[in-house]
């Protein structure tokens, strides 16, 4: 059953991390659950943490899988200590002890990333964000490096580094972390925060760079 909500603009975001450190993310209505049960079928009921008011985390204790240490991190850093996680994870709203969960409001969700970027940072591993399967993965601008190919419309580019906007500048003004990225050819782009790549286009050495690799998820 879903909740009528009267503010059309409200949203629900729920978010799904793997043990490869891959992230799905859903984000719609406000009214929009979840059924945890059919999310986590196995052997044994689902475990779910309340990590803080507005967001919880839910596992399935039965399961083979691969062990979770963002999410385990995750759970401590909250102060939950001594949870086997493995496998998948799924994040979403307060169920109030129901199988149905909705989303977390948008302030919580960036929250739980903010944790999550804290225990990333601590086990010197990278987050990554999938939001179409096996298609595109979010990449940070930081992680290029000079000589990897940039990939934009299609074209292959090689990165040369980043040039700093004048003070001045109108792009400062609404985008204030933006910077000028520039390749060997010429070619020049405003970077800021984070853009959206192939998975199969990620500049040539970035995976084993960062120790990561990116997998088809077809779980």
């Amino acid at each position: 059953m879903t909740i009528e909500h009267p503010d059309p603009y409200a949203i629900g975001c729920f978010s799904t991390l793997h043990p490869n450190r891959l992230v799905t993310e859903s984000i719609g209505a406000r009214g929009i659950r979840r059924n945890l049960t059919e999310l986590l079928p196995g052997p044994a009921p689902y475990a779910t943490v309340p990590l803080a008011d507005g967001v919880e985390l839910h596992y399935q204790p039965g399961t083979p899988g691969a062990p979770n240490q963002v999410a385990a991190g995750l759970a401590e850093l909250f102060g939950f200590d001594g949870h086997n996680i493995r496998g998948v994870v799924h994040f979403t709203g307060n169920s109030a002890e129901t199988d149905s969960a909705p989303g977390m409001d948008d302030e919580t969700f960036h929250a739980l990333y903010e944790g999550l970027a804290e225990i990333c940072n601590g086990l010197g591993v990278r987050l990554w964000r999938q939001f179409r399967p096996d298609e595109l993965v979010s990449v940070h601008y930081d992680d290029l490096a000079p000589g990897d190919v940039f990939w934009f419309v299609n074209t292959a580019r090689r990165f040369m580094g980043f040039r700093d906007f004048p003070a001045d500048s109108p792009t400062l003004k609404s985008i204030r972390d933006a910077r000028i990225l520039f390749c060997e050819d010429g070619f020049e782009i405003t970077a800021s925060g984070s853009f959206t790549e192939r998975a199969d286009r990620a500049p040539a050495g970035y995976w084993q760079r960062t120790g990561n690799q990116l997998l088809p998820d077809r779980r």
